[in-house]
């Protein structure tokens, strides 16, 4: 394959990319935009090595998965710090940081191609001080395999149980079976990994 026609394509595709996507309001259009983008790219590419479709189906599979739209994410201090701190009572300020995982979930537990649900997922935060800066960040797996990139944001939180909920809709190409949200979240010094699953008709 001509590598300098790889390298143009893959600059348009770039130039795609970040025109579609300065013109979103949240990260789940860019996501739903991206894997259309991605697919066109692929299948260029694809084309000019004789395999077009795999190339569609890899430019897809850089995009997003095919209808995945990952909404803004809602989040509530469940507990203050005093509250909080009622819950672990062996935690003494002088022991820095905590970050501790209570729950993580997908409602609902069973859905459709195309449906929307929700991954939430709730953790105490302690000796921060404020305006922590916390990342989250939400993959779409089936099993140990990478089906999309739901979000990555980063948030300023105080002390306290925070529950953090990602709406999105199912990719409409998913297969049905047992799939999983892996939810990692980070401060500067601690982190936390949980798994939601749930089931595609």
């Amino acid at each position: 394959m001509n590598h300098r026609f790889i390298f143009w394509v893959s600059l348009i595709m770039a130039g795609c990319v970040t025109a579609v996507f300065s013109g979103c309001q949240t990260y789940g259009e860019a996501a739903g935009l991206g894997a259309g983008v991605g697919a066109l790219a692929g299948g260029i590419i694809g084309h000019q090595s004789g395999h077009a479709v795999e190339g569609a189906l890899i430019g897809a599979a850089l995009g997003g998965a095919t209808g995945l739209i990952a909404h803004d994410i809602k989040a509530k201090r469940e507990r203050d710090r005093a509250q909080t701190m009622a819950v672990y009572p062996t935690y003494v300020p002088s022991q820095g940081e905590m970050l501790q995982l209570e729950r993580s979930e997908i409602l609902p537990a069973t859905v459709r191609p195309g449906e929307n649900a929700e991954a939430s997922i709730q953790y105490a935060l302690l000796g921060t001080g404020p305006g922590v800066q916390v990342s989250e960040q939400r993959s779409l797996m089936r099993g140990d395999r990478l089906i999309a990139e739901v979000s990555t944001h980063s948030f300023s939180r105080d002390d306290g149980t925070w529950v953090s909920t990602q709406p999105f809709r199912v990719p409409t190409n998913l297969q049905p079976g047992p799939y999983t949200i892996v939810t990692s979240v980070r401060t500067s010094q601690s982190s936390i990994s949980s798994q939601a699953a749930f089931n595609v008709l």
